[in-house]
C-alpha cells in the first residue's frame, strides 16, 4: 500500500486548496520528509485529512463523546463533537478531502470525502457527507454510496480503520508511555493500542453468567422448599373423598334430568302452539293483500287488449309536433338561401378589387431597386468604419485601465515594503529582548527547555500523586458505603422470604376457589345446552349412556323443563359475576406472589453482589494504600494533616503548570520569532525587484497610449462623412435592411388580401349552394309526414269504435306506463298470489305438527279426535302439568347445589395437590438444568472469568505482548543490533537485552532518551506489522515523540529513520522541534497567517 497524492481545501485552520503529490519531485525523490510549524498550526489536520478521505473519520474524533457533548453549527443546528463535519471551516460553504493511493491489488485508486452547506452558502444548513471510490487506471467510478464505499475501500486498501490507524500512523509516543507505564497501566495502553477490549468483555460475561447461574440455583431450590405436594396417606383419603362425592351428585343428576326432559315437552308444545297462531294471521294478511290488488288487475285485462296498436298509437301522438318543427325549419332555411346568395355576390367584387391592388405594389418594388443597392454600399463602408474606430477606442480604453492598475498597484507595492521593513526591525527588536542574558538564540532555546522538562516532569509526578491519593479516598468511602449497604439489607431479606411463603398460601386458596366455581358453572350450562338435548334423543333402552354409562335413562322421554328465558339471562349473568370475581381475586394473588418474589430475587442478588464487591472493596483499599506508599513525593504528602493534603496537591500542581506554561510560552515566542524575521528578509529582496519591474511597464503603457491617440481624430472623420452621405439615400427610412422590409411587407400584405378574397368568394358559393339543397329535402320530407299523419288518423279512428268501453284517461295512462313499471305490477300480482296459496299449506302443517305433539300424552279421559286436542280443555290441563313440574325442580335444586358442591370441593382438592405434584416435578427437572448450566460456567469463570475482566485480559495481552515483542525485535535488529526486547520482571514487565554489555538484561527505564526512541519506534513498528499483516506498508507517518530528545539522542534518532527510508519506505515525519528541521532537507511547512488560518508550503532545501 502506497500514498501517492493528498489534497485537501477548507478543514480546520488550512483553508487551501492544497495538494502534495507524493509521486513528484521533490517529496518523490524523498524517503524522509518533515510536517513542520509551530504548535496548533495545523500539521495534524494532514493527518485528518488523510483519514477522511480513506474512512470518514479522524482518530481524534472517535475518542469525542458520541452524544452527550455538542456543538453549535453557523446555521443554528446542533453537532455533536465527533462529527467529522465540525472540521469544515467556519465561513465556507464546502470542503473536501481526496487521497490517491496503489491498492493491495497494484492498482491506482482516489477516494474522496466532501460535505457541503445548502445552497453553495456560507450560513446553509450542512448537507450528508459524500464520498467516492474511483479506479484511476480505467477512469472508472466504482461507487458513490457511503454504505458500498465503506465495504469497498477495505478491500481496495487492504486495511480497516483500525489496522489503519497502526499501521500507517505510528503510536511511537504511545509506546514511549507505555515503556515507561508499570504492568496495570501499561496493561490499559496495549489494550488500547492492539484494540483488545474484547477481552475483557468476554472476562466480565464469563464471571457474570457464572453469578446469574448460581442466582437461578439457589432461586429454584428456595422454590422448591415452599411448594411440597401431599404425602401418600393424604393422597389417598382426598381420593376416596372424591369418589364418594361423585357418587352422590349422579344419584341427584339422574333426578334432574328426568324433570329436564318433561321441561323440554311444555316447552316445544308452547313453541308449536306460537307457530300455529302465527300461520293464521300470515294467511288473513295475504288474502287480505290479494283482494286490494283488484284495480291492477283490471289494468293488466285492458294492457293485454292495447298491445297490438301500442306502437301505431304512439306514432299518432308523436306526428303533430315534427310537422310543426320541420315547417319552422324550412322557413328559417328559405331566408337563410337569400342572405347567402347577397354574400356571394359582394366577395366577387372584393376580389377584383385585391388584385388591382397587388399589381401596384409589385410595380414600386422593381421601381426602388437601383436605389437600394447604392444605399447597401454605403451601409457597408459605414460598418467597417465603426468596427475600426471601435476597436482602436477599447484598446485605448484597456491600456488606460493598466495604467490605472498599475500605478494602484505599484502605490500598495511601496507601502507595503515601507511595512514589511518596519515589521522586520521589530521582531529583531523583539528577539534580542526574549534572548536577556543568552549569548545567542540556541542558547536560550537549550536553557528554557531545561527547564520546561523539569517543571514537565514536576507535574506527572504530583498528577501520579494526586491520583493515586484520590483512588485511596475513593476506595475508603466505597468500602464504607457497601458495608452499610449489607447491614441493611439482610433484615429485609427476611422479611421478604416470610412474606413470599404468606402468598403462596393465598394463591393456593384463591386457585381452589377458582376451579370449584368455574367447574360448577361448566357443569350448569352443560346441562341447558342444545348438545345435551341431541345426545339424549341418541339414548337406547338398556344400552349404556355414552356420557356417564348408565343403563336407565329417565329423561329420555320425560326430559328436564329448561327455564324461561329471563331466568336463563339472569343466571347466566350470576355465573358470570362469579366467574369474574375468581378470576380477579387469583389474578391478584399471582400478582402478589409474583411482585415478592420478583422483591426478593432481586435483593437477594443485590445483597450477594454487594458481598462480594465489598470484598472486592477491601482489596482495593489495601492496593491503593500500597501504591500511595510507594510514590516517590509520598514522604512530603506524609508530613501533612489528611485535610490539608489536596490543597497541598493543588497548590504544588498549579505551581509547576505555572512554570511549565511560562517556559513554554517563551520557547514559543523565541520560535515565532525566528520563524517571522527569515520570511520577511526574503520578502523584502523580493519587493526590491518588483518595484522595478512595475517602473519598466509603466513607461511601455504610456508609449502606447500616444499612438492610440494620433490615429483616433482621422478615421472619425470619414466616419461622419459616410453617416451622412446614407442618410440622404434613404430618406424616411432608418436602414437599406429598413427599406427593403417595408417594399416586401407591402407586395406580402397585397398578395395575402388578394388570397383572403378568394377563400371569401368560394365559402359563399359553397354555403349558398347547401342552404338551396337543404330547402328542397326539407320540402320534400314535410309531404312524407304530412301523408302519414293522415293514414294513421283514419285507422285508428275505426279501432277505437270497436273498444268503447276504453275511455281516453285511461288509455292515456296505460300508453304513458313505462315497461318496467307494467313488469312490476305483474310481478306483484303474481307475489301476493303465490304468497296467498303458501299461507294455507303451511297453516295446515304446523297444525298437523301441534296434533302429532299431543296426541300420546293423555291429555283427556279416553279417545279424543284432534279438535279436542286443540280445545280449551288440553291446554288447561297442560297448564296444569306445568305447574306440577315447577313445584318438583323447585325441590330438587337445593339437592343438586349441595351434591355438586361437595363433588367439586373434592375434586379441586384433589386437581390442586395434582399440580403441586407437576410442578415439583418441572421444577426438579429445572434444578438439574441449572446446576449443570452452573457448573460449565463455573468452570469457564474459573479460568477467565473475573468482576472486572483483568482475569482474561491478562492472558490475552501476555499473548499479544510475546507477539508484538516478536514484530518489534526484527524492526529492532534493523534499527540498532545492539538491543533486544524480551519479558521479565513482572506478567507484562519488559526488560532489554544489551549486547554490547554481554547480554546484560536491563530496565526499560534505564535507556537514555535516544535508546527509548529506537525502542518505541520498533514497537510502533511492531504493531504496523500487526495490523496490517502480509500487506507491504510503503507509506508511514510518525506524529510527534521528538520534542524531549537531547543532540545526541536526535541524531541517533535521525539515523534510526534514515534506516527505515533505506528499506524502501516514505516516512513523514510531524514535528514542531526546530532541530528535525535542519536535519530533513524536504518539509511541508504549515506556517500560521492569524484568524486561524495557516498555510502549507512545499519547500526543498
Amino acid at each position: 500500500m502506497r500514498i501517492l497524492a493528498l489534497r485537501l481545501a477548507n478543514l480546520a485552520s488550512l483553508p487551501g486548496p492544497l495538494e502534495l503529490d507524493f509521486a513528484s519531485p521533490p517529496l518523490a525523490d524523498a524517503g524522509l520528509f518533515a510536517i513542520t510549524g509551530p504548535t496548533g498550526a495545523g500539521k495534524s489536520t494532514l493527518l485528518d485529512a488523510l483519514c477522511l478521505a480513506l474512512y470518514g473519520n479522524t482518530p481524534r474524533l472517535r475518542l469525542a463523546p458520541q452524544r452527550d457533548s455538542q456543538l453549535d453549527d453557523a446555521a443554528g443546528t446542533a453537532l455533536t463533537t465527533s462529527d467529522p463535519r465540525t472540521l469544515l471551516r467556519r465561513g465556507t460553504a464546502s470542503g473536501h478531502a481526496e487521497v490517491d493511493f496503489v491498492g493491495r491489488d497494484g492498482r491506482r485508486y482516489r477516494a474522496r470525502w466532501a460535505v457541503r452547506r445548502a445552497r453553495d452558502k456560507a450560513d446553509g444548513r450542512l448537507q450528508a457527507v459524500e464520498q467516492s471510490l474511483r479506479d484511476l487506471d480505467d477512469d472508472r467510478l466504482l461507487t458513490a454510496q457511503k454504505r458500498e464505499f465503506d465495504r469497498l475501500l477495505p478491500e481496495r486498501l487492504g486495511l480497516t480503520f483500525e489496522q489503519f490507524t497502526r499501521a500507517v500512523l505510528l503510536a511511537q509516543s504511545e509506546f514511549a508511555a507505555f515503556l515507561q507505564a508499570d504492568d496495570n497501566a501499561r496493561s490499559d495502553l496495549l489494550e488500547r493500542l492492539t484494540g483488545t477490549a474484547e477481552y475483557s468483555a468476554i472476562s466480565m460475561a464469563a464471571f457474570r453468567r457464572a453469578s446469574e447461574a448460581k442466582k437461578r440455583v439457589e432461586a429454584l431450590e428456595t422454590r422448591l422448599a415452599d411448594d411440597l405436594p401431599a404425602e401418600p396417606a393424604a393422597r389417598a383419603d382426598l381420593e376416596r373423598r372424591a369418589r364418594a362425592a361423585q357418587d352422590a351428585f349422579d344419584a341427584v343428576q339422574r333426578d334432574a334430568r328426568g324433570l329436564e326432559a318433561r321441561e323440554q315437552w311444555h316447552a316445544s308444545d308452547e313453541r308449536l302452539r306460537d307457530a300455529v297462531t302465527a300461520g293464521r294471521r300470515r294467511q288473513q294478511a295475504a288474502e287480505d293483500r290479494w283482494q286490494s290488488l283488484a284495480p291492477v288487475r283490471e289494468d293488466q285485462a285492458w294492457r293485454r287488449v292495447i298491445l297490438p296498436q301500442r306502437h301505431r298509437l304512439t306514432r299518432q301522438a308523436e306526428l303533430p309536433g315534427e310537422l310543426d318543427a320541420l315547417e319552422a325549419a324550412h322557413q328559417q332555411t328559405q331566408g337563410a338561401l337569400a342572405d347567402a346568395e347577397s354574400a356571394r355576390d359582394q366577395a366577387g367584387r372584393a376580389f377584383e378589387a385585391a388584385e388591382r391592388t397587388l399589381a401596384q405594389a409589385a410595380e414600386a418594388r422593381r421601381t426602388a431597386e437601383p436605389a437600394l443597392r447604392e444605399a447597401r454600399e454605403l451601409a457597408m463602408d459605414l460598418a467597417n468604419l465603426d468596427h475600426q474606430l471601435a476597436q482602436l477606442e477599447k484598446t485605448q480604453a484597456e491600456r488606460q485601465a493598466q495604467r490605472d492598475h498599475l500605478e494602484t498597484d505599484h502605490q500598495k507595492a511601496r507601502t507595503e515594503h515601507r511595512q514589511r521593513r518596519q515589521q522586520h526591525a521589530d521582531w529583531q527588536a523583539t528577539l534580542q529582548q526574549l534572548l536577556g542574558e543568552h549569548d545567542d538564540l540556541e542558547t536560550a532555546r537549550q536553557a528554557h527547555r531545561s527547564a520546561l522538562e523539569r517543571a514537565h516532569q514536576r507535574q506527572l509526578a504530583l498528577e501520579e500523586l494526586a491520583s493515586h491519593w484520590r483512588e485511596y479516598q475513593r476506595a475508603l468511602t466505597h468500602h464504607q458505603r457497601l458495608f452499610e449497604r449489607v447491614q441493611a439489607d439482610e433484615p429485609r431479606l427476611a422479611r421478604l422470604l416470610e412474606q413470599g411463603r404468606q402468598a403462596r398460601r393465598r394463591l393456593d386458596d384463591a386457585q381452589a376457589r377458582h376451579d370449584t366455581v368455574t367447574g360448577m358453572i361448566e357443569r350448569s350450562r352443560a346441562a341447558r345446552s342444545d348438545g345435551v338435548v341431541a345426545l339424549r334423543e341418541t339414548l337406547v333402552e338398556d344400552a349404556p349412556c355414552p356420557v356417564c354409562g348408565g343403563l336407565e335413562h329417565p329423561w329420555r322421554h320425560h326430559p328436564p323443563a329448561s327455564p324461561e328465558a329471563e331466568q336463563l339471562a339472569a343466571q347466566q349473568r350470576e355465573e358470570e359475576r362469579q366467574r369474574q370475581e375468581v378470576d380477579e381475586a387469583l389474578t391478584q394473588a399471582k400478582q402478589a406472589r409474583d411482585r415478592l418474589f420478583g422483591e426478593y430475587s432481586a435483593l437477594d442478588a443485590s445483597l450477594k453482589q454487594a458481598r462480594q464487591e465489598l470484598q472486592s472493596a477491601e482489596r482495593q483499599c489495601r492496593e491503593a494504600r500500597d501504591a500511595l506508599a510507594r510514590h516517590p513525593l509520598h514522604g512530603e504528602l506524609a508530613t501533612l494533616e489528611e485535610d490539608q493534603r489536596d490543597t497541598w496537591l493543588a497548590e504544588q500542581s498549579e505551581r509547576a503548570k505555572a512554570d511549565h506554561a511560562h517556559h513554554d510560552t517563551i520557547l514559543g515566542k523565541l520560535n515565532q520569532a525566528e520563524a517571522r524575521i527569515e520570511p520577511l528578509r526574503q520578502a523584502l529582496q523580493e519587493d526590491a525587484t518588483r518595484l522595478a519591474r512595475f517602473e519598466t511597464r509603466r513607461e511601455g503603457l504610456d508609449t502606447e497610449l500616444q499612438a492610440l491617440a494620433e490615429q483616433l481624430p482621422p478615421l472619425r472623420q470619414r466616419r461622419d462623412d459616410r453617416a451622412r452621405a446614407l442618410a440622404a439615400r434613404l430618406g424616411e427610412h432608418a436602414s437599406p435592411d429598413a427599406w427593403q422590409q417595408h417594399l416586401d411587407a407591402r407586395q406580402e400584405n397585397a398578395r395575402q388580401a388578394r388570397e383572403a378574397a378568394q377563400t371569401h368568394r368560394h365559402e359563399t358559393q359553397r354555403e349558398h349552394q347547401r342552404l338551396a339543397q337543404q330547402a328542397a329535402h326539407e320540402a320534400e320530407r314535410l309531404a312524407t309526414l304530412t301523408h302519414e299523419r293522415d293514414t294513421l288518423n283514419a285507422e285508428l279512428a275505426e279501432w277505437r269504435r270497436t273498444h268503447a268501453a276504453l275511455d281516453e284517461a285511461r288509455l292515456a295512462r296505460l300508453l304513458a306506463q313505462a315497461d318496467d313499471a307494467a313488469e312490476r305490477q305483474r310481478q306483484q300480482l303474481e307475489d301476493a298470489d303465490h304468497d296467498r296459496q303458501q299461507a294455507a299449506a303451511s297453516l295446515a302443517e304446523r297444525r298437523q305438527a301441534l296434533l302429532d305433539h299431543r296426541r300420546d300424552q293423555q291429555l283427556l279421559d279416553g279417545a279424543a279426535d284432534d279438535a279436542a286436542l286443540l280445545d280449551e280443555s288440553a291446554e288447561a290441563e297442560i297448564v296444569r302439568r306445568r305447574e306440577a313440574l315447577e313445584h318438583e325442580r323447585e325441590a330438587l335444586a337445593p339437592r343438586l347445589d349441595a351434591a355438586q358442591q361437595q363433588r367439586d370441593e373434592a375434586v379441586h382438592a384433589l386437581r390442586d395437590d395434582d399440580r403441586r405434584r407437576q410442578r415439583h416435578q418441572d421444577a426438579q427437572a429445572e434444578l438439574q438444568a441449572a446446576r449443570s448450566e452452573f457448573r460449565r460456567w463455573g468452570r469457564i469463570s474459573e479460568l477467565i472469568g473475573s468482576a472486572d475482566g483483568k482475569a482474561f485480559r491478562r492472558i490475552a495481552q501476555a499473548y499479544n505482548l510475546e507477539q508484538l515483542l516478536e514484530h518489534a525485535n526484527v524492526h529492532l535488529a534493523g534499527l540498532s543490533r545492539r538491543y533486544r526486547l524480551v519479558r521479565g520482571g513482572s506478567e507484562l514487565g519488559l526488560l532489554v537485552i544489551d549486547r554490547d554489555m554481554a547480554d546484560e538484561r536491563r530496565s526499560v527505564h534505564s535507556l537514555s532518551g535516544g535508546e527509548t526512541f529506537l525502542v518505541s519506534l520498533a514497537l510502533a513498528l511492531g504493531l504496523a506489522s500487526m495490523a496490517s499483516g502480509e500487506l507491504a506498508i510503503e507509506s508511514l507517518f510518525i506524529d510527534e515523540g521528538f520534542g524531549s530528545l537531547d543532540p545526541e539522542s536526535l541524531a541517533l534518532a535521525m539515523d534510526a529513520l534514515d534506516g527505515l527510508q533505506a528499506l524502501g519506505r516514505r516516512v513523514g515525519v510531524i514535528s514542531h522541534v526546530p532541530e528535525m528541521h535542519e536535519r530533513i532537507p524536504v518539509q511541508i511547512r504549515i506556517e500560521p497567517e492569524g484568524n486561524g488560518t495557516s498555510r502549507a508550503r512545499l519547500v526543498s532545501e
